[in-house]
């Protein structure tokens, strides 16, 4: 049977698995036109995906819509080893993870007719992400083993009902209910604890659900300034799913190995943001948003495994920041849109593997369009966004890799609307 500590260092990856745009493994936000601001909507929030950003800004719509959308992400990601002593069965020198287009849909219903009381149903991905590795470099005899033995995947589906509700003309409040599925895959290796076999790999698999919500509040005190507020309440979704384990080596015709019925629980952060949006430049919006997510939740997760004691890993992880700033020029049928943010990586160096692509600070550069076409919209978006390279020089088994860490993104994103 695979070691304990070895299934550690999976659950760490499980559920840590990465995205390549925000803190963690958050996305950095939905819909095409607030993304093409840096994501700096919670004062303006004033399209469908409000579901997400402020729930608040529904009230102050007046038409209903349905719209449709979706990510396109491509990212790469490279690791470097120094060749210290407890990492010499990994590849030396600089390793690329695989490079593969990721996707993520969105949709939107809104419904605003009603003088006051708005409603409507959103469902998109607010987390999510990964990456590819082959790292190890094996034994060409040893039969059947994977060409990529590492790698780390993580989708979060999101069903949000929302409402908002205008109190008084310049000020509105609404909420919304996160009905959350996740999934999770990944793989891992590590040195084997059955006589004559040199390694092994451990590959998990799980999903599961949970509920969650957020809050908002948006005020207006003059006709060209609007302030939102909001908060994200903490969540969980409590995962169950297999966890399989192989023994290679050089002597044996095939693999040989076990499953576990695996159990954990994937901990959401809660977040507050406030963001501020003006219009007193006419044709011109400039918008400003601050975020403050609460990783640290994310202290330890506990692995129950059938048959095995239950297990503490200590994450550590940290509470982080995000700044960003967007604007959007009106040019008649056009609108020409930019944006920017700076985000912190909560990961310490403790707990860095090369799974966990948010390996730094990110900095983004965005651009945008939009046009409507009678009552259909038409939105469009470009996203880079640059990390600082990070160097891990501690070592931490078994929760961390040392090495130099390098990552980047592009990706692109499209939205279409129907107002009736």
């Amino acid at each position: 049977m695979i070691k304990i500590r070895h299934l550690l260092i999976v659950l760490c990856l499980a559920t840590l698995a990465s995205s390549l745009f925000a803190g963690g493994f958050a996305l950095s936000g939905v819909g095409s036109r607030a993304t093409a601001m840096g994501g700096a909507f919670r004062g303006l929030a004033d399209d469908s995906s409000a579901m997400f950003w402020n729930p608040a800004g529904l009230a102050f719509m007046d038409e209903n819509s349905v719209s449709l959308g979706g990510t396109f992400i491509m990212p790469s990601a490279k690791w470097e080893n120094p060749n210290h002593p407890t990492t010499a069965s990994l590849r030396l020198g600089e390793t690329e993870s695989e490079k593969s287009l990721k996707a993520f849909p969105n949709a939107f219903v809104t419904m605003a007719k009603h003088p006051k009381f708005k409603y409507g149903l959103g469902v998109f991905v607010p987390y999510g992400l990964g990456s590819t590795w082959d790292l190890y470099a094996h034994n060409a005899a040893w039969n059947k083993f994977p060409e990529n033995e590492m790698s780390s995947s993580i989708a979060i589906i999101d069903v949000h009902p929302s409402v908002g509700y205008q109190i008084m003309p310049n000020l509105s409040a609404g909420a919304g209910i996160s009905v959350m599925y996740g999934t999770i895959n990944l793989a891992k290796f590590g040195p084997s604890s059955v006589p004559t076999f040199a390694i092994a790999t451990t590959e998990i698999s799980g999903s599961g659900m949970g509920f969650g919500g957020n809050l908002g509040v948006m005020f207006k005190p003059t006709q060209c300034m609007s302030l939102g507020l909001t908060g994200k309440l903490p969540s969980s979704i409590n995962m169950k799913g297999d966890t399989e384990v192989q023994n290679y080596s050089a002597t044996a015709a095939d693999p040989t190995g076990a499953t576990f019925d695996t159990e954990t629980t994937l901990k959401l952060p809660a977040e507050i943001g406030l963001g501020f949006s003006t219009t007193r430049i006419p044709k011109l919006t400039l918008n400003l948003d601050y975020a403050y997510t609460m990783w640290s939740r994310l202290d330890k997760a506990e692995l129950v495994l059938t048959g095995a004691p239950d297990s503490d890993l200590l994450f550590n992880w940290e509470d982080t920041s995000r700044i960003s700033l967007g604007a959007e020029y009106d040019m008649g049928c056009n609108k020409i849109r930019l944006g920017a943010y700076w985000d912190q990586s909560p990961i310490p160096e403790e707990t860095q593997t090369p799974t966990l692509s948010d390996i730094g600070n990110k900095i983004s550069a965005n651009l945008g369009w939009g046009r409507f076409f009678g009552n259909i919209g038409v939105d469009a978006n470009f996203q880079y966004v640059m990390f600082t390279e990070r160097e891990v020089t501690v070592m931490n088994a078994p929760n961390n890799v040392m090495g130099t860490y390098n990552a980047q993104s592009l990706s692109g994103n499209i939205g279409l609307t129907y107002k009736f």
